[in-house]
């Protein structure tokens, strides 16, 4: 009888407790232009950063529609930063593109200063030719990874722009060149969200209070039948 009613219990409890907990995320705008010319009007588009498991990150970046990414001649079509320098790896890749390297450097990007990693487009062309519109994505992982390792900017020099993302993109009018991302807004637990976690964990230890108490009775009916 016990077994049959924590069965039924214990799911519902771990569904309210998963299905509340909340998943850190961050966006950023790409509305930095240093396209030759200008790309257009901005925003060019979003990156959203969300965690996706333990040290691992789910980065996505989505253009707009007419703006695409291309690789004019910089060390990536897109360039970050991590906090603390860590050695990456990358998984579920969107096909076609790659990491450069999965230890820290100094890649320049013209207008806004050097990153310590990118990613290449490898299925695009020279200049502007074959643009890839995306969006793309990649799974990071690093020791202690989260969301926030992102919000680093990037290393200027003298007459440059600090960004914490870099893209090379086409913009609607046909110009080229690198645009940089401003953080927009970062993730925060919604009131509702928070209560429902709450109410979760309370059930929780209801349940492990009512499981205790049962166990001691089945005992010490067991004791006393015997």
């Amino acid at each position: 009888m016990l077994r049959r009613k924590l069965s039924v219990f214990l799911p519902v409890v771990i569904g309210l407790v998963s299905v509340a907990m909340p998943v850190a995320a961050d966006q950023y705008s790409l509305t930095l232009d240093h396209c030759t010319g200008t790309c257009g009007t901005s925003p060019f588009g979003t990156i959203d950063v969300a965690q996706d498991g333990a040290n691992t990150v789910k980065l996505t970046v989505t253009l707009s529609s007419a703006d695409k990414f291309v690789s004019t001649g910089f060390p990536g079509s897109l360039g970050f930063d991590l906090v603390g320098n860590p050695t990456i790896s990358v998984s579920n890749a969107t096909a076609g593109w790659s990491l450069v390297s999965s230890t820290a450097g100094n890649l320049r990007f013209d207008g806004f200063g050097n990153f310590d990693y990118a990613f290449t487009c490898d299925v695009c062309g020279n200049g502007s030719s074959n643009p890839f519109a995306g969006p793309i994505s990649f799974d990071i992982t690093a020791v202690g990874l989260t969301p926030a390792s992102f919000q680093e900017l990037s290393r200027i020099p003298p007459g440059t722009e600090s960004a914490y993302f870099v893209a090379d993109i086409i913009g609607s009018n046909g110009n080229s060149g690198p645009v940089g991302a401003t953080l927009s807004s970062t993730a925060a637990p919604e009131p509702s969200t928070c209560l429902l976690f709450g109410a979760g964990i309370a059930l929780f230890g209801a349940w492990r209070s009512r499981r205790s108490r049962l166990l001691m009775a089945e005992q010490t009916i067991s004791r006393n039948a015997s």
